[in-house]
């Protein structure tokens, strides 16, 4: 069976070029395809300025040529759509897969469905549409990136133009969902996107392949008594991912609990908007910014955290909260997106209101009092993370999925 994927990274063909923290999932997924000797694999990604076609360990990588133009003239001039479609055409004409495989419904890539006669399926990631719902915390707008201090010239212009090209872009979604027939996920609220823009969709669950880091090693999460409770936050740039979140929280512990503590965050290497935006310098609450790092540290410091906080106003199922279950970590996440369907409040986790640093510090100094608490949520998490995550069981949901869409084309 010929596999054809179009990848938002290069997957293993470069596996840390453009990863966050360490390597991806998809370049995971590809470790488990690769075993299957039913499978010939394509991987089709933008690449640089290269144009090109490799082959490496029996797969073959498909190149596209980035615009590399600066921010200012692709501004002024977008690239024609039509012509990227092309491009996907031609390595679709090239490699003649029985399924095409893409990586995410907000990418342009999805353009390509109802132009092929080969059965696409989705892989949902996020989804733009609810992202821009939540685009800016509370108190936060646009013309903040006009005045706001501590913001690069590059990341100004980004932040100004962010509301309206998620909006241009969630408008592109909403079509390619509308248009393609199969879609793959992992979690309750992505299913409810496909449902909501296309009834008539075919939806197959599969999980997610964690990175080999996480899964192979033989560290596990274990409580011990510290001098002070470490808590652990993992990631990323976009304004909705709760930085303003971590400050507010750290504030309030630091004023009014009698709690020891240090918060490393890891993913971001500047705040400085945020700090000056909301009046809260990071090293005056025991908040350390320890950019992005390689998948063994993060293994090394979510293995000696009390603690794991994911701040997201809004996400799907984040890798970096599933790998702290995998490793038995203790996890408090706000209540969005997906993650109700990684984590069973007081089960498997703790649940919180967006946007709630009261209830969230409140957490906190309750799980830094519970021994029995911690240990619980720990074991029950690392169980159901690692049957959720095993790599042979992701596999043959993959191929099956796969053999399922080729079948129905076969019977068109």
């Amino acid at each position: 069976m010929r596999i054809l994927w179009f990848s938002v990274t290069p997957s293993l063909f470069n596996p840390f070029s453009n990863s966050h923290n360490g390597g991806g999932w998809i370049a995971s997924l590809e470790q488990i395809v690769r075993k299957n000797s039913a499978i010939e694999l394509g991987v089709a990604f933008y690449w640089r300025d290269d144009n090109g076609v490799y082959e490496n360990e029996g797969v073959k990588y498909y190149t596209l040529p980035n615009d590399n133009r600066n921010i200012v003239k692709k501004f002024i001039k977008p690239e024609n759509a039509n012509e990227r479609i092309d491009r996907y055409l031609k390595v679709i004409n090239d490699f003649k897969p029985d399924v095409i495989h893409i990586f995410g419904s907000e990418n342009d890539f999805g353009l390509i469905c109802g132009k092929t006669d080969i059965p696409v399926v989705i892989h949902m990631q996020g989804s733009l549409p609810p992202y821009h719902n939540a685009l800016f915390p509370v108190g936060m707008n646009k013309l903040d990136f006009l005045f706001g201090r501590g913001l690069t010239w590059r990341r100004r212009l980004i932040g100004w133009r962010s509301e309206g090209a998620f909006l241009r872009k969630a408008g592109r979604e909403i079509e390619i969902l509308r248009n393609c027939r199969y879609f793959m996920g992992r979690t309750a609220w992505d299913n409810n996107i496909v449902r909501l823009f296309n009834p008539s969709a075919v939806y197959f669950h599969c999980e997610e392949a964690l990175r080999d880091s996480f899964i192979n090693g033989d560290r596990a999460w274990k409580y011990r008594e510290r001098g002070k409770m470490l808590i652990v936050s993992v990631i990323s740039n976009p304004w909705y991912k709760g930085v303003d979140l971590i400050l507010k929280t750290a504030k309030l512990l630091k004023e009014n609990a009698c709690l020891e503590f240090g918060w490393s965050v890891y993913g971001v290497n500047d705040i400085r908007f945020f700090e000056n935006k909301y009046g809260i310098k990071a090293r005056d609450v025991n908040v350390d910014i320890k950019g992005s790092v390689g998948k063994e540290v993060l293994v090394d410091a979510l293995c000696d955290a009390s603690c794991y906080v994911h701040t997201s106003y809004i996400d799907n199922s984040p890798n970096s909260l599933c790998e702290a279950q995998y490793l038995g970590v203790p996890v408090l996440s706000t209540y969005v997106g997906g993650i109700p369907s990684l984590v069973k409040d007081g089960k498997t986790g703790i649940l919180f209101p967006a946007n709630d640093p009261y209830t969230l510090a409140s957490h906190i100094i309750t799980m830094n009092r519970n021994r029995e608490f911690c240990e619980r949520l720990s074991n029950a998490a690392r169980e159901v993370a690692i049957s959720r995550h095993n790599p042979e069981y992701i596999g043959t949901t993959l191929f099956n999925i796969y053999r399922e869409i080729s079948r129905c084309k076969n019977l068109q």
